[in-house]
């Protein structure tokens, strides 16, 4: 990679320091020889995933660590083949594997497919790292948060964002979210999908039928420890990104419905407190009417029939939601580490180094 990033130091600098952070990394962990295990979602965006892995192998070669790299090409309609020839072609240092999904499922199920295939190879690697494919998870970075992982071995490790680079609308639209989130949930929801996770606690997250919809929401419900590092978000290497408003809408819901239990118990103390200001009302109608001179003819009728209608539907909300959650929790789940790998058609590696080839479901 050449030139430099309108808000940093050049990219050969920032490659360098973070190798040399990796290199210390990897004198801690040198008794330990098995490789790390790196897993990126792509959906179409090849260009920037060439150079993600080009600086990716560049940060782990000078540093001398092991590492594999899983590509779970989330259905994309355009042939990736020439950018994985030309990375097989030019002298990686990390092995490449791919796994094809037959359709486009989406960016939380691709990840949530990725970390099933990672879970069946768990004892072979040190660490498995989640990243997005086109650049705004540095590479830089992973020597941080190797760092904090082996520091904290039975934490999850997660990249906490500082600057972002997106526009004012999709800040507002995210910061709405986030405070929907903490509103509906009251957990507070500060990180994405840059991460780093134990082996031994993926069992933990590939059985949780959540993660199917939410990456980020099943690893603040799954209750592990959580570790949280600040690091800046960076720039797409190429292309733009994909995520519009109504992605950001649904991504949202996602992450709500993850915590679709306590969601509801909220929503039905904030249903029996409003219930409660109306029955109030009510009594307030009542006292006017019998006990003042201030009510006009046919006001407490019109005020009384209104409170009451107000009254009926809370209590019918209440219900409503109250019996599809629990319709809900009858119905078979979708369980990713039994099912996820139904929509793996093909896998292949793109370079010869690695490991063995992911294997598509019988």
């Amino acid at each position: 990679m050449t030139g430099e990033d309108q808000d940093g130091p050049p990219d050969g600098d920032r490659v360098a320091r973070a190798s040399r952070e990796l290199v210390a990394v990897a004198r801690r962990m040198r008794r330990d020889s098995r490789p790390i295990l790196i897993v990126v979602p792509v959906y179409n965006d090849w260009a920037a995933f060439r150079e993600l892995a080009r600086t990716t192998d560049e940060v782990c070669a000078r540093a001398g660590v092991s590492a594999e790299m899983l590509v779970v090409d989330d259905g994309s309609w355009q042939d990736p083949s020439s950018v994985l020839d030309e990375l097989a072609a030019g002298g990686l240092t990390i092995g490449i594997g791919v796994a094809r999904l037959a359709t486009n499922v989406g960016h939380q199920r691709a990840i949530a497919t990725g970390l099933v295939l990672a879970h069946e190879r768990a004892r072979e690697f040190t660490a498995v790292l989640v990243m997005d494919g086109d650049g705004e998870d540095r590479p830089e970075h992973i020597p941080e948060l190797l760092r904090e992982s082996a520091a904290y071995p039975e934490a999850i490790v997660c990249a906490r964002r500082g600057k972002r680079f997106e526009g004012v609308r999709f800040a507002l639209g995210y910061g709405l979210f986030k405070a929907v989130f903490t509103l509906c949930t009251g957990r507070r929801i500060d990180f994405g999908h840059y991460c780093v996770i134990p082996p031994a606690l993926l069992g933990r997250l590939v059985h949780s039928p959540s993660l199917w919809s939410h990456f980020a929401a099943t690893v603040l419900r799954s209750g592990v420890p959580l570790r949280r590092i600040h690091v800046d978000r960076g720039r797409r290497y190429a292309g733009r990104s994909t995520m519009n408003l109504t992605s950001l809408i649904r991504h949202g819901l996602n992450a709500i419905a993850v915590f679709e239990d306590v969601w509801l118990i909220r929503m039905l103390v904030g249903l029996g407190l409003f219930s409660g200001l109306v029955v109030s009302a009510l009594v307030g109608v009542g006292v006017v009417k019998l006990g003042t001179d201030l009510a006009i003819p046919g006001w407490t009728t019109s005020a009384a029939g209104l409170l009451l209608v107000i009254l009926l539907q809370a209590a019918l909300l209440a219900v409503m939601s109250v019996t599809a959650h629990l319709s809900r929790r009858s119905l078979p789940e979708f369980i990713p580490a039994l099912d996820a790998k139904r929509f793996i058609v093909r896998s292949e590696q793109a370079s010869e180094t690695g490991g063995p080839a992911w294997k598509a479901a019988s």
